[in-house]
């Protein structure tokens, strides 16, 4: 009895150390096509041209920096904000909040990564000129995984719906796909407020090294207005 009581502990102790090894093995794997799917693979489409940026965006930092003055005020404007994100075929459907800069000098993201931030300090989707910019968590300590990682999966031609405070909705189709290095951010014309009328999602993306401060790079998704 206590012989074969013995073989079954070692079995199922068998059993288990091979369960461990496999699940460490998916983990893994699931680590490694994250990074992958965040770090540039599936890049496509050509980018607007960037004309001047504002002085307060000139920094290699992801998000405008805070001068001394900080930023330039968002001129006064009768186009309405926008209140939700839509990406159809992704399934995507996020709340928009306006945002700023925070104490850091850094671009705010809202804290709930089901929720992305319009910064008010681009145009407002829907104007004429420059680039409205809509920013989110790719994914959040604790909380999992964030509404923009959707964006990994975007396909040129897709389609982005903007429903704005007044009621109206803009649609848009997405151009291009781009994995930029934070110090290039701002001359890749995200922040650009006198060039084309284009809506930019911004999101970060890999690699990410925690002794480095986290993710390298962002990815940007550049999307333009569909004529009603």
């Amino acid at each position: 009895m206590g012989t074969a009581r013995a073989q079954r502990r070692t079995f199922l102790g068998a059993v288990m150390a091979l369960f461990g090894i496999v699940l460490a093995v998916a983990a893994l794997l699931l680590a490694g096509a994250r990074a992958d799917r965040a770090a540039g693979t599936g890049d496509f489409g050509t980018a607007p041209t960037a004309t001047a940026a504002p002085k307060t965006q000139q920094t290699a930092s992801p998000a405008p920096s805070r001068t001394a003055a900080g930023p330039a005020a968002p001129a006064a404007s009768t186009v309405p904000a926008p209140r939700e994100l839509v990406i159809p075929r992704l399934g995507l459907r996020a709340p928009i909040d306006p945002v700023g800069v925070a104490d850091d000098g850094q671009m705010e993201v809202p804290k709930d990564p089901d929720r992305v931030g319009w910064y008010r300090y681009s145009p407002a989707p829907g104007a004429d000129r420059g680039s409205s910019v809509v920013v989110g968590h790719v994914d959040a300590k604790g909380l999992g995984l964030g509404v923009l990682f959707g964006l990994t999966e975007v396909r040129q031609g897709d389609r982005v719906r903007v429903a704005r405070d007044d009621g109206t909705t803009l649609t848009y189709e997405i151009t291009a796909r781009r994995t930029l290095g934070k110090a290039a951010l701002v001359s890749s014309a995200v922040f650009d407020r006198d060039g084309p009328a284009v809506l930019n999602l911004v999101t970060c993306a890999g690699p990410y090294l925690p002794d480095r401060g986290g993710y390298q790079n962002n990815l940007v998704v550049t999307a333009v207005e569909v004529p009603r």
